[in-house]
């Protein structure tokens, strides 16, 4: 484990990829957009980091290379950041974002992989671990210092050259992290183990993290239109337990987006909230769901995998339309933290048990399948519920997007707690799940 020191040019794209997370809506409100403008941002960036998930997985299982993927995917986001200061319209967002997160995906796509080719088997899921908590890790603090930034140069420089700046940052320390990993990390002349993106990805897991921007990284098992479709009708090996199941999960990753996606521009414009506490909020929820992993996996072992699922997903229920009774007042700016710590305790415990039935119910020698397919409809589920969240919003009002996504989250209740039979517990004592950042 002492040779990765790689590791931390991954830290330090997080810390740029944290920033990033806010600075896009938040700049969207600057600019006078709107929370439709956000969704389709969000979206369209989504579905051009799929593309490009396709286009770099192919190109490395091809080539076997893997440092020029990373040396593209940390450069080319940041080059894109370098160029905010140029943007004076909504319009011009679409095209930055989208081409960060295409080229953003070329590292997303050999990232695992180099944990794997450098360890023995029997490190991998440590070496899997600590690749997660560093950049999780790097994904609070680009959030802290996004948060510091934002606080204090408003009242300097203004608000629209702070953002501006910030941008300029955010593409610099994407840079450097493009610089670090050419510098620690040899690129071997034959990969030692032979494994193509997709089949190893999809049998590692993924990130335990709740992020509100994008979704494409999920998206490491493609679905077809046919295979959509087969999928929702039930005409695949997978059994129609599992096949029932991914039609809450797609239900319930709908909601989730629809919810997110406007949030910061309700925080910001709505709730009059600095750009500096909105940071420190989401650094608040990352935060709690880091910590919660360990609560939720003590809670499957006490009440099963569905029942800890289908408390995280009420909460939600619930939690979500709370949020359009927030006012300006006292004490609703007192509700805000702690309705931010409970959506982060929820996602541990949608997240760790999701994963758990999906391993638990696919059939043997498809779990890996299996995995993917759950990644992708969570992806899709956020394009989905981006573009609706955004639409709800700027027509209806904000209250009408959280209250549909409360809506969604509530007919899959009875799907997801839908069960022919007990799936098997999980012991008291036993390893992480692979891809743990708590």
């Amino acid at each position: 484990m002492g040779g990765l020191r790689w590791l931390w040019s991954f830290f330090l794209a997080n810390v740029a990829g944290g920033i990033s997370s806010l600075l896009v809506p938040l700049y969207v409100y600057f600019l006078g957009g709107s929370a439709g403008d956000v969704g389709a941002i969000t979206a369209l960036s989504s579905l051009a980091g799929v593309l490009g998930g396709l286009i770099w997985g192919r190109a490395a299982d091809r080539t076997m290379s893997r440092r020029i993927f990373i040396v593209l995917g940390f450069g080319g986001f940041g080059s894109f950041y370098l160029f905010l200061p140029l943007v004076r319209h909504v319009g011009g967002l679409f095209w930055l974002s989208s081409g960060a997160n295409f080229l953003w995906m070329a590292q997303a796509v050999v990232a695992s992989l180099l944990i794997l080719e450098r360890l023995p088997q029997a490190d991998w899921e440590e070496g899997l671990g600590r690749f997660n908590r560093y950049a999780a890790f790097g994904w609070m603090v680009g959030l802290g210092f996004g948060s510091l930034w934002t606080g204090l140069l408003p009242g300097t420089i203004g608000e629209g050259w702070a953002l501006r700046a910030l941008g300029v940052f955010t593409g610099l320390a994407a840079g450097g992290a493009a610089l670090w990993i050419c510098l620690s990390l040899p690129e071997p002349t034959r990969p030692k183990l032979e494994r193509t993106f997709v089949g190893t990805v999809v049998a590692v897991g993924n990130f335990l993290v709740e992020r509100f921007r994008y979704a494409p990284a999920r998206l490491y098992y493609l679905l077809g239109p046919r295979q959509i479709l087969r999928l929702l009708q039930g005409k695949t090996r997978l059994g129609p337990e599992l096949t029932l199941y991914f039609y809450g999960i797609l239900l319930a990753s709908t909601a989730f987006s629809i919810f997110f996606v406007p949030l910061p521009l309700y925080l910001r414009g709505k709730l009059g909230i600095p750009s500096g506490l909105v940071f420190a909020l989401y650094i608040f929820h990352h935060g709690m769901n880091a910590l919660s992993y360990s609560w939720g996996r003590r809670l499957i072992t006490r009440i099963g995998h569905r029942p800890t699922q289908a408390l995280g997903l009420t909460a939600r229920m619930i939690l979500f339309p709370l949020f359009s009774l927030l006012g300006r007042g006292t004490a609703s700016m007192a509700l805000i933290p702690v309705f931010f710590m409970l959506t982060g305790i929820t996602w541990a415990l949608f997240q760790l048990s999701g994963m758990a039935i999906v391993s638990r119910l696919a059939p043997k020698g498809a779990k890996g399948e299996a995995m993917g397919i759950y990644n992708s409809l969570l992806g899709l589920g956020g394009m989905v519920g981006a573009a609706a969240g955004g639409f709800l919003a700027d027509r209806l009002g904000y209250a009408a997007a959280f209250i549909a996504a409360g809506a969604l989250i509530f007919l899959s209740l009875p799907i997801i707690l839908l069960e022919s039979h007990p799936l098997p517990g999980i012991p008291a004592q036993g390893p992480r799940p692979q891809g743990d950042s708590a």
